[in-house]
């Protein structure tokens, strides 16, 4: 085989190859059933043990993205909030301070309250709020 022969051969093969990854990617996702099981909103993001975690007023758990921190007494959904970790800025992990019950970036300074508005720029949009549920001992947060 002459090189302009091997080359030929190879450069088709390769664009059969090319078109045939472009072609798959633009090709509509395979569930069409209807299922909502991939919403972000049905997701479990986070499970914890309330008879181990989370006992007292300002404790906090920041794990998977997620941070959660117990607002009052009580194992009531609404004892506690949750809020994906990253900063609306850059996306630095904030970090829960008790002593403002407040969080903050330590990336730039940016400060959020308790309820996730922002309280010190540069910030420019309050946290994501996620969506905490209780079962028996267990909080679980979507």
């Amino acid at each position: 085989m002459q090189r302009k022969e091997f080359l030929d051969k190879l450069s088709g093969g390769l664009a059969f190859t090319c078109v045939s990854c472009m072609m798959a990617a633009c090709s509509k996702d395979s569930n069409t059933s209807g299922d909502n099981s991939n919403n972000p909103g049905d997701t479990i993001l986070l499970n914890i043990d309330l008879s181990t975690q989370l006992l007292a007023v300002k404790d906090f758990i920041s794990s998977k993205g997620i941070i959660v921190v117990r607002i009052a007494d009580g194992n009531l959904a609404g004892s506690f909030v949750a809020f994906f970790s990253a900063c609306t800025h850059e996306g630095a992990i904030v970090e829960y301070d008790a002593n403002t019950n407040g969080f903050i970036c330590p990336r730039h300074g940016a400060t959020y309250s308790i309820s996730g508005a922002v309280t010190g720029a540069p910030a420019p949009a309050p946290l994501k709020t996620r969506t905490v549920a209780i079962s028996g001992s267990t909080l679980t947060v979507k």
